[in-house]
């Protein structure tokens, strides 16, 4: 009866652990994945607005965005929020966008309080980013050229050429 319990417990214990991680294969590159997505923008980050103690350290939760330029979908703000990883969710840790650089994101819609995990400021209004994939690309200062895993045989593009092919999709 000891054996069963201590079994019990056991896969009580990983089973309830695995539903609180992500768990998700790669997508694939940007140009496959991008397409899927509700929107595609190129952006500024202008600051984080809210964190949480992950080891004792202050982890962005979510981000302030300027959409510099919309290459899918339709956005009438100026600025968006941008929720991240809170350690449950397939998501990226935000901490990995640096304030005042540009990024090329495919995002998803946001998710509301409701949703499995989520935060509890989220909105649906809001966005969110998925780590199943390559969904953003690191752009230049000047905003024309792209860096990341573009496609598998293509780590660098124009952003004009960029924008083109999600148009065309």
């Amino acid at each position: 009866m000891r054996q069963f319990t201590l079994l019990l417990t056991f896969f009580a214990l990983t089973t309830s652990l695995r539903t609180l991680a992500c768990d998700c294969s790669s997508q694939g590159e940007f140009l496959k994945v991008a397409p899927k997505t509700k929107l595609v923008a190129l952006i500024k980050v202008t600051r984080y607005l809210t964190f949480k103690d992950v080891y004792d350290e202050p982890t962005p939760m979510s981000m302030e965005v300027e959409v510099i330029d919309i290459y899918k979908g339709q956005e009438t703000r100026k600025t968006i929020t941008v929720w991240g990883d809170n350690g449950a969710l397939c998501r990226p840790y935000l901490s990995r966008f640096d304030i005042g650089k540009y990024y090329v994101i495919a995002f998803d819609e946001g998710s509301d309080k409701t949703a499995i995990n989520a935060n509890k400021d989220e909105k649906k209004t809001d966005y969110a980013i998925s780590i199943c994939g390559d969904y953003w690309l690191v752009a230049d200062s000047e905003g024309k050229t792209a860096f990341g895993a573009v496609t598998n045989k293509m780590n660098q593009i124009q952003l004009s050429d960029l924008k083109k092919k999600l148009q065309a999709n």
